[in-house]
Parts: C-alpha cells; sequence; structure tokens
C-alpha cells in the first residue's frame, strides 16, 4: 500500500498469474512474451533474459500492445471524488465503487496543502503563483468541508434517506473503489495522467501505480520509462 494525500492510498491487490508449474521463474513480463511468440508457435520455447528484454522492448517501440492486455491488475484505491470522477473517463478500466445509497461516508475530505492561482496559459490547468491569503481561505475551506458533513449526519438523523443526504457532501469527499486494467491500458492511463498537465492529485495516483507493478513487469515498465 502507498498512502498519498491526506487521507488516500492505492494498493495492489491481484494480478494475472500462471496455471500450474513452470518451467522457469516467472514473471509478469513472460505472460507478455509468451503472448507475442504464440504467433510464431514458439510460445513454449525458453530463451534468455536479453532475448526477452529484446522482444519487450520490440513490441511496445512498435506498438504491438495486445501482448501487454495480457497481463491484468486490480487495485484499491481511495482517493476524493473528483479524482474518481477524472478517473472514470478512462472506459477501458472496470470500476466498482462504494455507493453513499448503501453506506454511509465517514467524514474524510481533502483540503490541499497550497492554493495556486488559475493558469493563463492552459485554461485547465493551475499556475505556480499561491493565491493571497492561502492559510485563512484553507481554514474557510476546512470550516466549509466540516459542515458539510455535519448537515449530512444531521439529515440522516432526521430520517432523510442516504441518497438523498449525501446531496451535499463536496467533491473533496474522499471515495473508495476496486479497479481493475490490462498492462497496456495501464501504461496509456499513466502517460496521459503522469504529464505535466494533469491535476497533481491524480498523478501521484498514476506514480503509486507503476511503482506497485514495477517489481511484476519490471521489463516492461522499463521499456515504457524509456520509450514513451
Amino acid at each position: 500500500m502507498i498512502k498519498l494525500l491526506d487521507h488516500g492510498y492505492v494498493r495492489l491487490v491481484s494480478h494475472t498469474k500462471p496455471a500450474g508449474e513452470v518451467g522457469y521463474y516467472w514473471t509478469g513480463d513472460q505472460e507478455i512474451i509468451r503472448n507475442a511468440r504464440v504467433s510464431y508457435g514458439n510460445d513454449g520455447e525458453v530463451r534468455t533474459i536479453d532475448q526477452d528484454k529484446k522482444l519487450i522492448d520490440y513490441l511496445y517501440k512498435n506498438r504491438h500492445t495486445s501482448p501487454f492486455e495480457a497481463m491484468v491488475f486490480t487495485f484499491e484505491v481511495k482517493a476524493p471524488i473528483f479524482v474518481f470522477r477524472q478517473w472514470h473517463r478512462h472506459r477501458t478500466w472496470s470500476f466498482n465503487e462504494i455507493s453513499a445509497r448503501y453506506a454511509e461516508l465517514p467524514s474524510e475530505f481533502y483540503v490541499p496543502e497550497r492554493l495556486y492561482k488559475q493558469g493563463t496559459g492552459n485554461k485547465q490547468m493551475s499556475s505556480l503563483e499561491v493565491i493571497d491569503n492561502e492559510q485563512r481561505i484553507l481554514l474557510e475551506i476546512r470550516k466549509v468541508h466540516q459542515y458539510n458533513f455535519w448537515m449530512y449526519r444531521k439529515l440522516m438523523e432526521d430520517g432523510v434517506s442516504r441518497e438523498l443526504a449525501r446531496t451535499v457532501l463536496p467533491v473533496a469527499t474522499y471515495s473508495r473503489m476496486f479497479c481493475t486494467v490490462d498492462l497496456h491500458n495501464l501504461f496509456n492511463f499513466c502517460r496521459l495522467r503522469d504529464h505535466d498537465h494533469a491535476q497533481p492529485e491524480i498523478r501521484v495516483y498514476a506514480k503509486a501505480m507503476l511503482e506497485l507493478v514495477e517489481p511484476i513487469v519490471p521489463m516492461s515498465v522499463d521499456a515504457y520509462r524509456r520509450f514513451t
């Protein structure tokens, strides 16, 4: 598990593994290699590590993506709702998120460490210039979120259903999900979300997931880092 932001985290839950015994040391890279070599009918042959690495490099550089789809990962993620809303735009993932219709959410919300002004060169980004009266405004943000959660509890105490009481909660509220993706689409997610133009709050999750899968698919992650 890697802890992120003020209350968030990401952990690797499971990943593709071979069924039965294998004749050599297995990593997720071998799963990719086996799927690539079946095209020539030599998927059962044992090659050297250097040969395997060259094949992984060739596949990645030349965008032969389907072998990378053979490796599948499931993560547990806790993050603010506004991060999830960006994440859910990647429709190549499978998502199962906690529902505030069924469960009462804990009083956890995200408050940024710094408050930056709106960027002038990019309409969707912050600048590197901190706003005036930053600490006072951060305190006000925290008070607003605390009030929203007080109102959320009060509504339910007064008999309002969970599905309606949740409407007062901010997008800074923490949510939790299990999400599943293959390696090709994980790389695509990281390429887009660990980018200078991506929001910092989602960038940290992209970096963390790459760190979690690297011990399982070291050759593939190395190719991603060198050729992306």
